[in-house]
C-alpha cells in the first residue's frame, strides 16, 4: 500500500492543515510590465475595480483589485519602478480562473474589446470554458459551470 502525504509528514491524527483557522485564498498577485497596460486590461476590459495602491518600497508597488459585487478573491497586480528588463513568467504560471454566467457571450464581449483568446468556448463534462491572454501575456481561464 502507498503511504499518505499525511503519514509522511509524521501525523498520527486527522490531517487538517489550516483548517481551524478557517483559511480562504483571498488574491493572486503577479508582476506586469507595464501597470498603465494591466490596468486598462483589468479595469477596462474585465471590469475589476481598484480597491487600493501600496507602496512596497525600493520602486516596488502594488494595486489591489476586485470586482465591485464580488464576494471572493481579487487579483494583486505589482511593478517596480527600478526594473529595466521585463519580467520572465517561466513555465511554473498556469493560469487563474474568472468564473462567469456565460462563456461565449464573455468571450464574445472580450474578443470585440481585442483581447487575445487563447482557445475558443470548449466543453469538458460539466463545464464550459476559454482562455483568454492579457497585455503581459498571463492566461485566464474562462469558466462556465453547467446547470441540469
Amino acid at each position: 500500500m502507498g503511504t499518505s502525504v499525511s503519514e509522511s509528514a509524521g501525523e498520527t491524527g486527522s490531517a487538517t492543515g489550516l483548517s481551524g483557522f478557517k483559511p480562504r485564498i483571498t488574491h493572486v498577485a503577479y508582476h506586469v510590465s507595464d501597470i498603465d497596460r494591466a490596468l486598462a486590461f483589468y479595469v477596462g476590459v474585465l471590469g475589476l475595480k481598484e480597491q487600493m495602491r501600496i507602496p512596497l518600497g525600493d520602486g516596488e508597488h502594488e494595486v489591489v483589485l476586485g470586482f465591485p459585487e464580488g464576494k471572493g478573491g481579487g487579483l494583486i497586480l505589482m511593478w517596480n519602478t527600478k526594473r529595466a528588463t521585463p519580467y520572465v513568467r517561466g513555465d511554473g504560471y498556469s493560469r487563474f480562473i474568472l468564473s462567469v454566467s456565460d462563456v461565449d457571450g464573455a468571450v464574445a464581449q472580450l474578443s470585440a474589446q481585442g483581447t487575445r483568446i487563447v482557445s475558443q468556448p470548449t466543453n469538458a463534462g460539466p463545464m464550459r470554458y476559454a482562455m483568454v491572454a492579457d497585455p503581459d501575456g498571463y492566461v485566464i481561464e474562462v469558466l462556465q459551470l453547467k446547470r441540469g
